[in-house]
């Protein structure tokens, strides 16, 4: 049964004397993407563009492609840092145990399945988006599950993942909007706070989040939907 209260409490009580290492983590991943959409940087990258092979600047002569350029290696950079926190929320969700710096710079290792999962999760997102807006926001909740999977299953492929999430989500994607929803308070006191309290309300949705998935993937395998030889390979 799908309970987003439950998630939700558990999530300040797994975070009670651990908020150190997701606050900082959240800093740190902010202030990257700050980085990367800074003005300095693009004037940085356009300016480097510019001095390469006289071939290859003709090739990318439009400022268009300057732009899209800039937004894919944004895309793959957030794609990593998001696996990394992932794997230190799905290291709380699982053990009272501390956490530490080192977990966030381990999950750094998952950056190749980061950026293909997070690619493909995108790429069929996009396309059922072109049928029309209600059908992308169907399938992201349908995929939304596929970035635990692959964080908690190493050997878990892609596609796999994916398959698994869009079972493990059937006849919960609008329990799963809901919830998102019931953070919209949380998302005001961050801007009524000048996006300090970015740094309180990341780490507690993705806790409250990972512990949905928990339950949905705990609740699938009860009902016999999934196994746990699907998690394998």
């Amino acid at each position: 049964m799908f309970d987003r209260r439950k998630y939700k409490k558990y999530a300040k009580l797994q975070l009670k004397g651990r908020w150190k290492i997701p606050v900082f983590m959240t800093l740190i991943c902010s202030l990257i993407i700050l980085f990367l959409e800074a003005p300095d940087f693009r004037k940085f990258y356009e300016d480097y563009i510019q001095i390469m092979d006289s071939n290859i600047a003709n090739i990318a002569s439009s400022p268009s492609f300057y732009s899209q350029l800039r937004t894919l290696l944004s895309m793959l950079i957030e794609y990593v840092i998001l696996f990394a926190q992932l794997h230190v929320y799905i290291k709380i969700s699982r053990s009272p145990a501390p956490v530490y710096f080192q977990d966030f710079i381990n999950g750094f290792n998952l950056w190749a399945r980061g950026i293909l999962a997070g690619l493909w999760e995108s790429l069929w997102t996009f396309l059922w988006s072109l049928l029309f807006i209600i059908p992308g926001i169907v399938k992201h909740y349908a995929y939304s599950q596929t970035k635990f999977l692959v964080t908690e299953y190493q050997d878990l492929s892609i596609t796999k993942a994916m398959k698994i999430s869009i079972t493990i989500t059937h006849g919960h994607k609008a329990e799963l909007f809901i919830m998102d929803l019931s953070f919209f308070g949380w998302f005001l006191l961050c801007a009524l706070s000048c996006g300090i309290g970015i740094f309180w309300y990341v780490p507690y949705k993705t806790m409250a989040m990972t512990n949905a998935y928990h339950s949905l993937l705990k609740d699938a395998i009860s009902l016999g939907v999934i196994t746990s030889e699907d998690l394998v390979g």
